[in-house]
């Protein structure tokens, strides 16, 4: 393991990224933040053996930011790993877990610095959901909240639901004390370490919420992960969700770690491309109980995958009807990416 970049006086905060092959992205990344970076912060790249360009698109930031450090791994230990690792040698007092590919707002990093002048456990962002090239706005704000929110040392049900369970990691600044005191390699590989950390237990102070959008997320560049977004969701989500100190109540107010209790989100899973009859069989059966949820789920994972799309399209298609938070664009989008629909399912289905 190398590692370049200053070593000098502990700061504020530190932007702990992970990355890997992402030499396309990840300048555009560090420009939106060493842009707007203060003598309070540092940035700590920890890149897992990246076999294309990206050492030398880091490392000639590093030659122009003193308060970037970049160390490069011999082998690719996976994301969670690297974000211990990350944490590990961040000298922050809090840590910002950040991708390789989205854009710092501008303001956002004084924004989370004023915040953590009231000296909370924990900072949750908003972000705004661009399109691939960042060109277009499909969902302007993640959460949404139009004033910022405090939470209670002993208000993790509440944050849990509010948050709606699951964000991503760019979302989150925890104090560094708390991340390494907290257990963390019971979910190493799971792609959540982050929000396994976060809520195992209770802070010692307050959780900040700033509803301002601080990152602008690039949609459609998940296709690293893509092949164990059905795991995820049907087995790795909900076993952590199961370990977590939050009611059972809780669990079950948030659709995304139960989906097999709430038709909607099965039917939305199974049009997607990522439910079917094998998700039901190995991840689903074995959790319900109920005779009536069992039926539902099972009859949902048999019907045709094309179907289901094509239905989900024609009623988030309907002019002037209401589609709860998540905006009707983006439903749509995230269906016409499917192997279900019908534009990416008929030229399949000619080659076979």
């Amino acid at each position: 393991m190398s590692t370049l970049g200053d070593q000098s006086s502990a700061p504020k905060l530190s932007m702990c990224i992970t990355t890997f092959n992402r030499a396309q992205f990840i300048g555009a990344t560090l420009e939106s933040i060493l842009g707007q970076s203060t003598n309070e912060c540092e940035v700590v790249v920890v890149d897992g053996a990246s076999t294309d360009d990206t050492p030398h698109v880091v490392s000639a930031y590093v030659r122009r930011y003193r308060s970037l450090r970049y160390i490069r791994q011999e082998t690719n230990n996976g994301i969670d790993r690297d974000y211990d690792a990350a944490v590990e040698v961040a000298r922050g007092e809090y840590c910002w877990l950040l991708t390789d590919d989205d854009i710092m707002m501008p303001g956002a990093i004084a924004a989370v610095l004023e915040a953590l002048q009231r000296d909370p456990s924990l900072v949750i962002v908003n972000a705004e959901l661009r399109d691939f090239e960042l060109r277009s706005i499909l969902q302007a704000r993640w959460l949404n909240f139009e004033s910022d929110r405090v939470y209670g040392p002993g208000e993790l049900d509440r944050l849990f639901v509010e948050i709606d369970g699951w964000l991503n990691c760019h979302f989150f600044i925890i104090r560094r004390e708390i991340w390494r005191k907290r257990e963390r390699e019971p979910y190493y590989g799971s792609l959540l370490l982050y929000l396994g950390v976060i809520f195992q237990d209770s802070f010692p102070a307050e959780t900040l919420l700033i509803a301002r959008p601080c990152i602008s997320y690039r949609r459609g560049n998940m296709h690293t992960f893509s092949p164990r977004i059905s795991e995820i969701i049907w087995n790795k989500w909900p076993s952590i969700a199961e370990s977590l100190p939050i009611s059972k109540e809780t669990r079950r107010r948030v659709f995304n770690v139960e989906p097999w209790r709430h038709l909607r989100e099965l039917l939305m899973w199974r049009g997607r491309g990522y439910y079917s009859f094998a998700e039901y069989r190995q991840w689903v059966l074995p959790r319900v109980r109920s005779p009536r949820a069992r039926l539902i789920a099972t009859l949902v994972a048999l019907l045709p995958g094309v179907l289901v799309n094509t239905l989900l399209m024609l009623y988030y298609s309907i002019p002037g009807r209401s589609h709860g938070l998540m905006q009707r664009d983006l439903v749509l989008r995230e269906l016409e990416d499917s192997r279900f629909h019908l534009r990416n399912w008929l030229p399949f289905q000619r080659e076979m």
